[in-house]
Parts: C-alpha cells; sequence; structure tokens
C-alpha cells in the first residue's frame, strides 16, 4: 500500500481551507490544517511534514514570514504558497523566497494534488518512497520504515520521509554507525555545505524522538560521521 505524506496546509480562510483539506485526505494525503501561523509553527516544532501550503494574507504573520521561520526550524521542508494575490511582485517575492510553487485562487484542487506530487517526487528519491514490510527494534523503540512510524509504548512518532532514511541507514549499518559523506550521497545525492546543515537537523530531530529510551545515544564521530549507541 502507497505510504500517506503528511501535508501542512495554513490558511485563514476558514470556509475553504476545510474543503483543501477534504480533498487532500482523500487523495490519501494526510493533511493538517491550522488558521493562523503561530499555531502552524507550535506544531512544527515538534512535528516534521513532507510539505507546507502556505496562504499569504493572514492576520499577525503573513505566509512570507512563516516560510522563513519553517526553514529556521526544518531547512529541507518544501513549500507552496496558496493565495488570493495574483500580482506579479508576491510572485517573484514568494520564489525568491524558497516557494516550489505558487498558486492563486481560485483554483483546481486536482491541479493542486498533482502540484503537491511534483514537489513530493523532487525531494523524495525513488528507493525512499517503496513501502517495507521490514521492522527494526531500536532499544525499547519498533521503528516501521514502511509508514515511517517509530513506536514506544503508546507513543507512536511520524517520521518524515528524510528522517525515515536517515534512521533506516542506521538500522542497516554495521554497528550502527554511517559516515556523513554516505549518508548525504545516500539521501541528497551531493555532498554540498548546505546538505551538511540539514543532515545536522535532522539528527538533532532523532535525538529528540528517542529521547524515551535514555539507554539511546546517537553520538558524533569527528571528522567521520555518526553511531547510535544502545546501552
Amino acid at each position: 500500500m502507497r505510504e500517506k505524506y503528511e501535508i501542512l496546509l495554513v490558511d485563514d480562510d476558514r470556509t475553504l481551507s476545510p474543503l483543501v483539506k477534504d480533498y487532500l485526505e482523500t487523495k490519501e494525503f494526510d493533511c493538517v490544517l491550522f488558521h493562523t501561523a503561530a499555531d502552524a509553527l507550535a506544531y512544527l516544532e515538534k512535528h516534521s511534514v513532507d510539505v507546507c501550503i502556505l496562504d499569504i494574507r493572514m492576520p499577525e504573520k503573513d505566509g512570507f514570514t512563516l516560510a522563513t521561520e519553517i526553514r529556521l526550524l526544518n531547512p529541507e521542508t518544501p513549500f507552496l504558497f496558496l493565495t488570493a494575490e495574483a500580482n506579479k511582485e508576491d510572485r517573484i517575492k514568494g520564489l525568491e523566497a524558497g516557494a516550489e510553487d505558487y498558486i492563486t485562487k481560485p483554483f483546481s484542487m486536482k491541479e493542486l494534488e498533482l502540484r503537491l506530487k511534483i514537489i513530493l517526487r523532487r525531494f523524495t528519491p525513488e528507493d525512499m518512497i517503496k513501502s517495507s514490510s521490514s521492522f527494526y527494534q531500536i532499544g525499547l523503540y519498533r521503528f516501521d520504515p514502511g509508514s515511517r512510524e517509530l513506536q514506544i509504548e503508546n507513543h507512536t512518532q511520524k517520521l518524515s520521509a528524510i528522517e525515515s532514511k536517515l534512521l533506516q541507514l542506521f538500522c542497516v549499518s554495521p554497528e550502527w554507525v554511517i559516515e556523513r559523506d554516505y549518508a548525504l550521497k545516500k539521501i541528497w545525492s551531493d555532498e554540498n555545505n548546505f546538505r551538511e546543515r540539514s543532515m545536522n537537523v535532522y539528527i538533532s530531530k532523532l535525538r529528540q524522538y528517542l529521547k524515551m529510551d535514555p539507554a539511546i545515544e546517537i553520538q558524533n564521530i569527528h571528522g567521520a560521521g555518526y553511531k547510535l549507541y544502545i546501552r
């Protein structure tokens, strides 16, 4: 069965946005909806998503500012703007902010779905989207790379595609060690400095997700990579 991707939708239009959420969920996406930037950021501090859909004109904080703050939390999270603003200046500003796409209202739900799938293909290498029936035991955790779920007792953490791939690299590597260069090539197919900083962010997130088992630790190996210790 095709795994579900999690979409974060931030839009203060309380009439349209629930319809967008419902449509995406009929297309086998998981969609979380917030009407304010503050609520969306609070969610992203504890959860990872695969792509964000951001309205531009919102009270208190606009979509451009929200996109900048999302990038600080997770530099690799792709986003697109969904807005009633059709002027050229806003479109250029949105693309300059790093948006993968820009869709104006009114829009076709089908077009939005297709544009999301294009973004996901761009950010998710083929070997990361194949489902798997294998499970890994990591200390007290059970990790399912197929569903991208990390479970301990009654707590389940949904991982992003890249987080899942990174954790899986630990699981299949001898003695739970991954070399930095190998991980960069395997996940992103390059070794540039921006990707390296991004990987540090993902390692930090995995440390947070695994902290409920005090016997687990991910340590930096100076000049080499990382090792996952289970005492």
